[in-house]
């Protein structure tokens, strides 16, 4: 299977792009820049382009079956007023520019999986919550709820959309474990 990903490059990215060529994919991961030396596992190559703007690069989504929406500046930083809107900057309109180049996938087999957070569910206690639960008010569960309505847009064109609302990720050099 031919899979696009926006934020290969990133914590969960890396380790996702080498699990899939491990399984045999073709992997293709959208970058700013492509910079020397960057290297990538066999079975894998970058696309240039800026994902935040419509460009060149949404034609080269058209050629995978699936699509991986991992893109996003991280939370890990000081939310001021200004940062609040490059959080959502980054993530908004990508899933918008994703879900617009799909429809060159109209009538085809396709995945789009889009990543969210829990945080959409905004604070609680010790509360059991499911996916049908209501999202939360605060500025996390209302950036979450707006990027997977971005992303279930692609269900116009036929693609199948699966949701992925990640907790604090953990790991080796990286996620929230090295911040801690």
């Amino acid at each position: 299977m031919k899979v696009f990903i926006t934020g290969g490059s990133g914590f969960v990215g890396s380790f996702l792009t080498k699990k899939l060529i491990a399984q045999g994919h073709q992997v293709t991961i959208l970058t700013r820049k492509i910079t020397s030396p960057r290297t990538l596992p066999d079975g894998a190559v970058f696309s240039e382009g800026d994902p935040t703007k419509p460009g060149p690069w949404q034609e080269n989504v058209a050629n995978h079956e699936a699509v991986i929406n991992l893109a996003g500046a991280s939370i890990f930083k000081r939310w001021t007023k200004e940062y609040k809107k490059e959080v959502c900057d980054s993530r908004i309109p990508t899933t918008n520019n994703l879900v617009d180049a799909l429809r060159d996938r109209k009538g085809k087999e396709t995945l789009l999986f889009s990543t969210s957070a829990v945080g959409y569910y905004g604070f609680h206690s010790d509360e059991e919550l499911d996916e049908n639960d209501k999202p939360g008010d605060d500025f996390l569960a209302s950036l979450a709820h707006s990027w997977e309505s971005a992303a279930l847009q692609a269900k116009e064109y036929g693609a199948r959309v699966v949701l992925c609302r990640f907790g604090v990720v953990l790991g080796k050099n990286g996620g929230a474990l090295s911040r801690l």
